[in-house]
């Protein structure tokens, strides 16, 4: 469900006033400061004068350590922090004497909605609001968000973004957390070694095509659940006869191979190194569709731009069209 805070906020008779806060724990926006409250009824957990603070839908939940970095820099006073983002390991979550929160997750969100819509006290067609930079909705260039195919599995980002923007001396930038569609290769086939040995393997790669690589799953973690987050496409894809052709380079494999020789002196022993090669031209090859961790970052004098949660490569969005 696409839901537009402050469009919901509004609706409910609670106005936000605007504030130039941005986080620099990212994915956690200020929408503003609450200046009025016109109906009482809307069930409204805070006060007037609360920073109202939205932790957008993300594959990596909200820890104890996050929330407490987030509260080191947000200002004195009362907060409400409502989180699309799981929620875990807060029971020993501390903060400063300064910082009154309130913190709310899917959970409390829901149930605070489904009250208002059998209230009657909201009229919006949650479904097709339209999306709000508040809550990461920010680029008409990317593919909006969309129901991830049936047999998709994601991956869990290698890239730690807020160390990645600190290196490069970024600090508040708004960010936003997407995923790039790739295919993940299922192949069956045969390792043909020396002396006529044959081994029988199974390859799982990853091809991402806004790398153009094609490459071992290797220690690429996948994810429990695929988060319903905006989807970037890419401008093409590698055709299986291309995969096939790549085959070589990416499975085969240089081992070990000990030997043995007669001398003079006895036998002597060793060993020396011989490729595996695969027979590419029958291995069987399967595809599923896989969804690629990534960001968009707005980049100052650069404008919106992909940073791949894999490997922390730079990329531009995909020109639509």
């Amino acid at each position: 469900m696409t839901v537009s805070l402050p469009a919901i906020l509004k609706e409910l008779g609670i106005g936000v006033k605007s504030i130039s806060i941005i986080s620099r724990t990212p994915g956690i926006n200020c929408l503003g400061i609450i200046e009025s409250i016109s109906n009482s009824s809307a069930g409204c957990p805070v006060d007037v004068g609360t920073h109202v603070w939205h932790a957008q839908p993300g594959w990596a939940p909200i820890d104890r350590m996050e929330l407490e970095r987030w509260m080191v820099d947000a200002p004195d006073g009362s907060h409400w922090l409502v989180s699309e983002r799981k929620l875990i390991d807060l029971d020993r979550t501390t903060g400063p004497n300064r910082i009154g929160l309130v913190l709310w997750g899917s959970e409390e969100l829901s149930n605070w909605l489904g009250q208002a819509i059998l209230a009657g006290r909201i009229r919006l067609q949650l479904d097709e609001t339209p999306a709000s930079p508040s809550i990461g909705g920010i680029s008409n260039r990317a593919e909006k968000s969309k129901p991830p195919p049936p047999d998709a599995t994601a991956i869990k980002p290698k890239v730690k973004l807020t160390e990645w923007l600190s290196q490069r001396g970024y600090e508040r930038l708004q960010v936003r957390p997407i995923l790039l569609e790739g295919r993940s290769w299922h192949i069956d086939g045969h390792l043909l070694g020396p002396e006529g040995n044959k081994e029988k393997h199974r390859w799982t790669l990853l091809e991402d095509p806004f790398s153009s690589q094609l490459t071992r799953m290797g220690d690429a973690e996948p994810l429990p659940f695929v988060p319903q987050l905006e989807q970037i496409s890419p401008t093409s894809w590698k055709t299986i006869e291309m995969v096939r052709s790549e085959l070589p380079s990416v499975c085969e494999e240089r081992r070990h191979w000990r030997v043995s020789q007669s001398a003079a002196g006895g036998e002597v022993q060793g060993s020396i190194l011989h490729w595996w090669r695969i027979e590419e031209k029958v291995a069987e090859m399967t595809s599923s569709p896989i969804l690629i961790p990534g960001w968009q970052v707005d980049f100052p004098g650069n404008g919106w731009m992909i940073v791949h949660g894999l490997s922390g490569e730079i990329l531009n969005l995909p020109q639509s069209g």
